[in-house]
């Protein structure tokens, strides 16, 4: 499997960023102009992980390496750019529960004002999958003719991102460090890889970005990307987690540097007093280094 798909539609970086989506529609503006939108219902709350899974059952999906079924485990290799890391059983376990919620919900999307869709609607389970059970774990199947509404829907709008899957591993040959596997450095890689496409794009009119990883509103309140990616933690020291976090995105960086995917003009570490983070400068680089957007 040699390349990764990342979702960047609108309705996909929502349901990455916030809560509270389910029990209503929703509307995504998709341009200046006001008649140009998209209304969309479903029936969970995700996480920042839930979308990284989703993507990585996708990725799946269109390599074709999925045909005869599949275990949690391969989706847990997928997100780790890496098809021989083991996953302990309790992760598997883990993952396997993720990959049922994510079958059960569903996800409606009303695209008649969308003057890019090339369907009114586009609706079914957010994962078209089965599962059955297997000698020790569970073995999931793509449904027949099923298909991931929302993936339909970025493939029809162009915005599939589509990079290779070495950048989600460390590889000690370029000179890189390895990193410890968790789910915090592998929610900030995937989230550093979908921010720096997005930068980079020569379409995009956005140039930089700040990746804030504490911010406080006028009450007071804390939130940012900890709170985005799921890092947070009540009884922890915020400020703290944040520039640990910091660390790690840096290293992230520092690896790509190495292998030649970013240069250091393309990314600044933020001070404490803008809660810790990264900005991303969209520095000009060569084609061949650029990873475009998916055309439909």
């Amino acid at each position: 499997m040699e390349q990764f798909i990342m979702n960047n539609c609108k309705i996909a970086n929502e349901l990455r960023k916030y809560r509270d989506l389910t029990g209503c529609v929703n509307r995504v503006s998709l341009s200046d102009d006001p008649e140009n939108y998209a209304d969309y219902v479903i029936t969970q709350e995700l996480s920042y992980l839930d979308m990284v899974t989703a993507n990585a059952v996708y990725s799946l999906w269109r390599s074709g390496e999925g045909k005869n079924g599949f275990r949690a485990e391969t989706i847990g290799q997928i997100m780790a750019g890496d098809m021989d890391r083991r996953l302990r059983p309790e992760k598997q376990e883990e993952v396997e529960a993720r990959l049922q919620r994510l079958a059960k919900t569903e996800l409606y999307i009303l695209a008649d004002h969308d003057q890019q869709a090339l369907q009114e609607v586009y609706e079914g389970p957010f994962l078209p999958i089965t599962w059955e059970s297997g000698k020790s774990r569970l073995r999931f199947h793509f449904r027949d003719e099923g298909q991931m509404p929302l993936y339909q829907y970025a493939e029809d709008r162009g915005q599939l991102i589509r990079l290779p899957v070495s950048l989600l591993r460390d590889d000690e040959k370029q000179g890189q460090t390895k990193l410890n596997n968790n789910d915090r450095t592998l929610l900030l890689r995937h989230y550093l890889l979908q921010e720096l496409e997005i930068v980079r794009y020569p379409a995009n009119r956005v140039d930089r970005r700040e990746l804030r990883l504490l911010k406080r509103d006028e009450a007071g309140n804390e939130y940012g990307l900890l709170w985005t990616l799921g890092l947070a933690a009540e009884e922890k020291n915020q400020a703290a987690e944040a520039k640990r976090a910091q660390q790690t995105m840096e290293q992230l960086m520092d690896n790509w540097r190495k292998s030649g995917y970013v240069t250091e003009e393309e990314y600044q570490a933020l001070p404490p007093e803008k809660g810790y983070g990264l900005l991303l400068l969209g520095c000009d680089k060569p084609e061949k280094k650029r990873n475009k957007k998916e055309k439909a």
